[in-house]
């Protein structure tokens, strides 16, 4: 698909977490396509290094740090040092999250803490730390990205789905926070998008007709419709957006 062009992105420079595959890398070329400066944080260091000499070959300002979102004071330090290099970030994208799948009867309490320490937790401590450059800057956008899974009760994943059900919460009440200084907040909701992850581990032929009888519009959602997404929220055309949910499923709720 074409991306739409923001041309106020092009003096930008954005954070992204979780952005070395699926729908955070979609978010990173994006934004690159752009001209934005980007840097990104991801546990996974092989694919985060590849993706960044691929985009900086190609000419994009890109800058990968491997970091486990799940260590507060390492991932602060990162943010600390990655604007030290590239100056403070006007666009934030949450979006580092794992959907791993779980029976209801065997959770146990570290695993309930464990997923809410990947799929919510590092949203308030990221946004902590960048909101001060942000405040400098005299402004700037965030987007936490979500998930429609808790809309339809999704059943084999209720530490996920109750941690992405927060970030509605999260988003609402940090929009209010951080308003004042021309922060807007916003979140993006998927629905089943069709990363290579999902495609490997998830889909069926059977899955995905059920899927997409369900969907108004017919058709597969991909990675970069998250993308466009997130960058008509980063952008100025987005400037009286903030507090708000926009799902993107093709129709399903």
């Amino acid at each position: 698909m074409t991306l739409p062009r923001f041309p106020d992105l092009s003096s930008r420079t954005a954070l992204v977490t979780g952005g070395a595959e699926g729908i955070g890398r979609a978010i990173v070329e994006a934004f690159a396509t752009q001209g934005t400066t980007v840097a990104f944080l991801d546990l996974n260091a092989t694919l985060g290094e590849a993706l960044a000499s691929d985009l900086v070959a190609a000419g994009a300002r890109v800058v990968f740090h491997s970091v486990d979102l799940r260590e507060v004071g390492a991932t602060q330090e990162a943010i600390r040092a990655l604007a030290a290099d590239l100056g403070p970030f006007s666009i934030c994208v949450n979006n580092a999250g794992h959907d791993e799948r779980h029976r209801f009867d065997e959770v146990t309490e570290a695993y309930w803490d464990d997923r809410f320490a990947v799929n919510l937790r590092p949203m308030m401590f990221v946004s902590q730390g960048v909101a001060p450059g942000m405040r400098a800057l005299g402004g700037g956008a965030i987007v936490n990205v979500g998930s429609t899974s808790w809309i339809q009760g999704a059943p084999g994943l209720i530490a996920y789905t109750t941690a992405k059900s927060a970030v509605i919460g999260f988003t609402r009440s940090l929009a209010r926070e951080l308003g004042p200084d021309g922060i807007r907040v916003n979140c993006v909701t998927p629905g089943w998008v069709m990363t290579e992850r999902q495609r490997k581990m998830w889909w069926t032929p059977e899955k995905w007709a059920a899927a997409e009888a369900r969907q108004s519009i017919k058709g597969e959602i991909l990675p970069e419709d998250i993308a466009a997404m997130v960058l008509f929220l980063s952008s100025d055309a987005a400037r009286r957006c903030t507090g708000q949910n926009y799902i993107v499923d093709a129709g399903v709720v």
